[in-house]
C-alpha cells in the first residue's frame, strides 16, 4: 500500500527516482517486477506476516495503470492469476514497471540480522517489515537520499523482537491503557 500510494503521488508530480519492493520469503512481487512472471506460490509462514500474501490488490492496481487503465486487460490478467495461478508481465509493460520500481527479496535471517544491525547500530528496534524494507538497500543500487517507511510498531512483533535483540519491545506509553481495558465485541451470526 505504501509504495504504491508514493507511485501515485510520483504520477502527480513528487519527485522520486524509484520505489523499492522489498518482499520476504513470500517473494511473488520481486519475482513480477524482476522476472516478468506473477505466479503464485505455496505462502510460507514468516514473522513478517502482512507480506505473506500471494494475491496482492495494490498490484491488480498497478496491472490496471500499466495497462493504461484498460479494465478489461486487467480483469483478464487477474482471472488468469486466479485460474491458473500465473499470470506473464509483456516485455514492454515490465519496462513501464522498472522504469519505476526495483526490488528485492529477504529471507528470515536476514531480517533478523537486520533487525540487529539497525538496533546496535541506531538504537532503533525495527519492526521485521520495516527492516525487510530498510534491508532491502543492501541488495538495490540506488543513488541519492533513500527514504524507508516504517511499517508497524515493533510491538506487535514480540518474539521477532526477542529473537533478533533479545529484548521485548514495549507498548508505546500513548496505548498502554489498553492492558486494563475491558474488551468489547459482539457476537454475530453465520
Amino acid at each position: 500500500g505504501d509504495v504504491y500510494a508514493g507511485y501515485l503521488a510520483k504520477k502527480i508530480g513528487l519527485p522520486i527516482n524509484k520505489f523499492v519492493v522489498a518482499t520476504n520469503n513470500n517473494d511473488i512481487l520481486h519475482r513480477a517486477i524482476s522476472q516478468g512472471t506473477y505466479e503464485v506460490e505455496k505462502v510460507k509462514e514468516t514473522i513478517s506476516p502482512s507480506m505473506d500474501i500471494q494475491i496482492a490488490s495494490n498490484f491488480e492496481r498497478l496491472i490496471f495503470d500499466i495497462n493504461d487503465r484498460n479494465d478489461e486487460k486487467t480483469k483478464d490478467a487477474m482471472i488468469k492469476i486466479k485460474e491458473k495461478g500465473k499470470y506473464e508481465i509483456s516485455k514492454e509493460n515490465l519496462d513501464r514497471i522498472n522504469k519505476d520500481f526495483l526490488s528485492s527479496r529477504m529471507i528470515e535471517d536476514e531480517v533478523l540480522k537486520t533487525i540487529k544491525s539497525v538496533y546496535e547500530k541506531f538504537n532503533i528496534v525495527l519492526d521485521p517489515h520495516t527492516a525487510i524494507g530498510y534491508g532491502a538497500f543492501d541488495k538495490v543500487n540506488l543513488d541519492g537520499n533513500n527514504v524507508v517507511l516504517a511499517t508497524a510498531h515493533p510491538c506487535k512483533f514480540p518474539n521477532a523482537i526477542e529473537k533478533a535483540i533479545e529484548l521485548k519491545a514495549p507498548l508505546p506509553k500513548e496505548l498502554s491503557f489498553i492492558i486494563n481495558e475491558e474488551e468489547n465485541y459482539g457476537v454475530l451470526e453465520n
